[in-house]
């Protein structure tokens, strides 16, 4: 049983990048304090795999959508009814200054890991709710740092800033500690997820681990710290931009997006993750009333459904029926898919199957879809797609981003953007996990992250979470 765990997240960091570097011995660190003693995994993250929402599964067992943050950015229909642009809450964006609104929109019924255990401590993560004032070493700090290195795009800085600040946190010994490293996937969409740059970041963070590590060894509390890395998504090289609102208001919609939201009178509303995965929301004949269901949309003025489909940047549309099922589409054709009571779920596909996956079983558990899908181009899809339309502020549609491509113009993305992530692509959707534990199971998601936490340090408390133990 370990008496506190330690938690490094490598934002952005892909498991065969990351597996190329340990076998040629480049990252020493993590091979000799978590891989070695432990356990080494592919493991698939959550929906929209995109920085914030994708923190979800590891702080707090759920996914996104059960979280109330399907992206982080979002529209609020009935807000927007009410009172327009002027009102609170009507459209999100966690990017800057919003993300201190992160820990108010997460579900309360979500309880995080910072509420779990007694002394916590958090570097550089917005969901913290439950750190406390002491905890949160960097709610000054955050801003700051990111605003720096935005400016002069050395995000070298802020990982060595990680790594103080962790040394500095170890002090008040904490239960448990979330520590963000950014650099890899900052300096990803800045020069690709392959570059020189890049890989420099990995050897960074293995550097800071060396050194924590031997910190910790020195004081005698290595053997009872629970080490863990881990990613909230992959990348993926990008070369094309294409924007949904440019493309919305060409065909005759009053579109509100980032950052062109005090807009009243909007007919339409889009908000990007990753920036490889978007909601698009739609005003209905009677405006701003619930959430217009998959075949309205499709039997429109417009087939929206089919337009978006004719563009070559999206590999997939995603809305729900009126009966509650979740419809995936795209040129190979369609699938639906429900949950049933006892959490099976069912799966029938019309004209081909969208997600490439060839024959399925018309019924299957959670865990026998991640094995079914694990391998094929969009793992652990029926799973994601069910859970993110548990939120009711996900969007009419959603867009999946072909590979190389994303949904955002250069306009409103400076410097642009080299790689994207956000989208149930493989390259997105796969992440590295390692343990200083022996896990039971070959495939994982990181929501199967927290309960393995509580189970090796003795805290299972029966919460309802989406996650299963992996020890």
């Amino acid at each position: 049983m370990f008496k506190s765990c330690l938690f490094f997240l490598a934002d952005g960091a892909r498991p065969d990048v990351l597996e190329d570097l340990l076998q040629r011995g480049d990252l020493p660190n993590i091979a000799s304090y978590l891989v070695e003693p432990g356990s080494y995994r592919r493991a698939t993250t959550a929906f929209p795999s995109t920085t914030g929402p994708a923190y979800l599964p590891f702080l707090t067992g759920r996914f996104p959508g059960p979280c109330g943050v399907p992206g982080i950015r979002w529209f609020d229909r009935a807000c927007y009814r009410k009172w327009g642009m002027w009102g609170k809450g009507g459209c999100r964006s966690y990017v800057g200054g919003g993300s201190y609104l992160m820990n108010t929109d997460l579900n309360p019924a979500a309880q995080t890991l910072f509420e779990v255990f007694d002394r916590p401590a958090c570097i550089f993560s917005s969901f913290n709710r439950g750190v406390g004032f002491l905890g949160n070493r960097t709610k000054i700090l955050h801003s700051m740092l990111w605003l720096c290195a935005h400016l002069t795009d050395r995000w070298d800085r802020v990982d060595e800033a990680a790594l103080r600040l962790v040394r500095s946190a170890l002090r008040r010994r904490p239960d448990f500690m979330y520590a963000v490293f950014p650099g890899v996937d900052e300096y990803a969409h800045l020069t690709g997820p392959f570059s020189k740059t890049t890989l420099g970041a990995y050897r960074t963070l293995d550097r800071a681990i060396g050194e924590v590590c031997g910190l910790l060894r020195r004081e005698g509390r290595l053997s009872e710290t629970l080490l863990v890395l881990s990613s909230d998504h992959g990348l993926s090289d990008t070369h094309t931009h294409f924007d949904p609102g440019d493309f919305l208001n060409e065909r005759g919609y009053r579109t509100l997006y980032y950052p062109l939201v005090a807009r009243n009178r909007a007919t339409a509303a889009y908000m990007v993750s990753g920036n490889a995965m978007a909601h698009v929301y739609l005003a209905g004949p009677d405006g701003w009333g619930e959430r217009l269901c998959y075949d309205t949309i499709r039997s429109g003025r417009e087939d929206l459904v089919g337009t978006f489909l004719e563009q070559e940047e999206i590999d997939l549309v995603i809305g729900q029926r009126a009966n509650g099922e979740v419809c995936v589409a795209s040129r190979r054709g369609e699938a639906f898919l429900r949950e049933d009571e006892a959490g099976r779920i069912h799966y029938r596909t019309a004209g081909g199957d969208p997600l490439g996956y060839g024959p399925m079983p018309a019924c299957f558990s959670r865990e026998e879809g991640l094995d079914l899908t694990f391998d094929s181009p969009h793992p652990d899809a029926p799973v994601q797609v069910l859970q993110i339309f548990n939120s009711g502020r996900t969007g009419d549609l959603v867009l999946s981003a072909r590979r190389g491509c994303d949904l955002r113009s250069n306009d409103y993305e400076h410097p642009e953007h080299h790689a994207s992530h956000g989208s149930l692509d493989r390259e997105h959707m796969l992440v590295p996990l390692a343990i200083n534990a022996r896990v039971n199971r070959d495939r994982l998601r990181t929501v199967d992250l927290f309960p393995t936490i509580l189970r090796l340090t003795g805290r299972e408390n029966g919460l309802v979470v989406d996650g299963k133990a992996a020890v």
